[in-house]
């Protein structure tokens, strides 16, 4: 009893502290018979987390978390611990201050692969005219698909279109050792958080150019990249793309035309000599459908990925909709 008790508040630590959404957490399975102590565990690994004291989630979400596991508490148990409440009252009192704070953190955390990465980013899923400055579900997923399967960028060149807050091609220059790895974002402001991200998850970043950054030997460049205008872009020495990444960049049919310019783009610069990953939130059945026919109408193919099972993950997001993930080569 008391190893499933440690496994379900390690469960949800790192769901808390990554925002895993309250509907998908299975309250249920909180032990029926906690000791007191077990209480202040289930705060003290949550609410009172150090990352959290240090670099706080969404106080909207910590206040929605501490309501929920207070239900379940006093459903199940005789008396709650006073820290319990001590700490939603405390969450309580901040809730007026931070709306007028733009951006929160959120901490992805994976003791198997021995990794941590903590994100800045926006609030709202949409800020300063980019729905960019918030990491995605597909991000997630295509970041724990890579984990899962090194061999697709290890000693590589990754280039990511649409990076966003950049965890996805942050993960995977961490964990699948990619040899160079370019992020590149439509928005400036994408750019300079990715920037602020890259700094405080990679202490031994050596910035040798503009954005540019050597980590134990592995490159980092964060650029600029409007995808219409690809052709005028200036690229990192040195760097041939051998993958493409993008994640949750289909859900806007208007953008189609400068996306696929962009991808037929850098497989023609490689005479085809690359492939690619895309990981797609399905909100439209239809729209993801336009994008992947506009693709075979030039000459690319593309074949289904199986997504990484919640119960063999690295790191939680929401399954609520459902991610697909497709490798596209060009037809040779």
């Amino acid at each position: 009893m008391k190893e499933e008790i440690e496994r379900f508040i390690d469960t949800l630590k790192y769901q808390f502290l990554c925002c895993y959404p309250l509907h998908c957490i299975d309250w249920d399975a909180i032990p029926k018979e906690l000791t007191w102590e077990e209480h202040k565990q289930l705060i003290e690994n949550t609410a009172m987390h150090p990352l959290n004291k240090k670099f706080p989630i969404k106080i909207s979400y910590q206040l929605n978390f501490l309501k929920r596991l207070l239900e379940q508490l006093e459903k199940h148990c005789d008396e709650v611990h006073d820290i319990v409440y001590e700490s939603y009252c405390a969450v309580q009192q901040r809730v007026a201050k931070d709306t007028t704070e733009k951006y929160a953190y959120k901490h992805y955390v994976q003791p198997v692969l021995n990794v941590s990465f903590t994100l800045r980013e926006s609030k709202s899923f949409v800020a300063e005219g980019t729905t960019g400055l918030c990491s995605w579900q597909a991000s997630i997923a295509l970041a724990d698909y890579l984990v899962q399967n090194i061999e697709f960028v290890r000693e590589k060149c990754v280039l990511e279109l649409g990076a966003g807050t950049g965890l996805c091609g942050m993960i995977a220059l961490q964990c699948c050792d990619v040899r160079h790895m370019l992020l590149t974002d439509g928005s400036r402001e994408c750019i300079e958080l990715m920037k602020e991200n890259v700094l405080r998850n990679f202490s031994a970043a050596n910035e040798i150019t503009d954005g540019g950054y050597e980590i134990k030997g592995n490159l980092l460049n964060l650029c600029e990249l409007e995808w219409g205008a690809i052709d005028q872009m200036k690229w990192p020495n040195r760097f041939l793309t051998d993958v493409i990444l993008a994640a949750d960049v289909v859900y806007d049919d208007t953008v189609f035309d400068s996306l696929t310019h962009a991808i037929d783009y850098v497989f023609k610069e490689r005479q085809d000599k690359c492939e690619m990953l895309l990981a797609a939130t399905v909100r439209n059945e239809h729209t993801l459908n336009k994008f992947l026919n506009l693709l075979s109408t030039l000459d690319f193919q593309y074949v289904e990925k199986d997504v990484i099972p919640l119960n063999k993950c690295n790191f939680y997001w929401d399954r609520t909709t459902p991610v697909k993930i497709f490798h596209i080569t060009r037809k040779s």
